[in-house]
């Protein structure tokens, strides 16, 4: 597998969702390329212990999102990101921001404590 897919079953996350997050964090920092070639659906689920029809979910959602592209008779591959203008850029950075800011508050995690992990996750990669 091109990146890293571990399940944590003590998340409280459903396992599609968790394959779902990871492809789009793999796409988000290059770890899996646009036309990158993904495990079938039974390599998937065989690897990871799950059943297929957990992992056709998570391809299906991700197709339907615009994630991956499906290729009769050949796989499923990472799709171009989707490069918004300026101004739709701002407003999904700004939406981003403000979740990440309000999960944060629930937490008693200040806006800065937040930036400060960002920067160093960033490093860390």
């Amino acid at each position: 597998m091109p990146f890293d897919l571990e399940l944590d079953y003590d998340r409280g996350v459903p396992v599609y969702r968790q394959i779902v997050e990871a492809v789009v964090r793999a796409l988000a920092n290059g770890r899996l390329a646009a036309d990158e070639q993904l495990p079938t659906i039974v390599e998937l689920a065989t690897r990871l212990g799950v059943n297929p029809n957990t992992v056709a979910k998570a391809y299906r959602d991700l197709e339907h999102d615009g994630h991956l592209v499906a290729k009769r008779g050949r796989g499923t591959f990472g799709a171009p990101l989707r490069r918004d203008n300026d101004s739709t850029r701002e407003a999904v950075l700004r939406d981003i921001y403000n979740r990440a800011v309000q999960d944060g508050a629930k937490h008693a995690i200040s806006a800065r404590e937040l930036l400060r992990y960002f920067r160093k996750a960033l490093q860390d990669e």
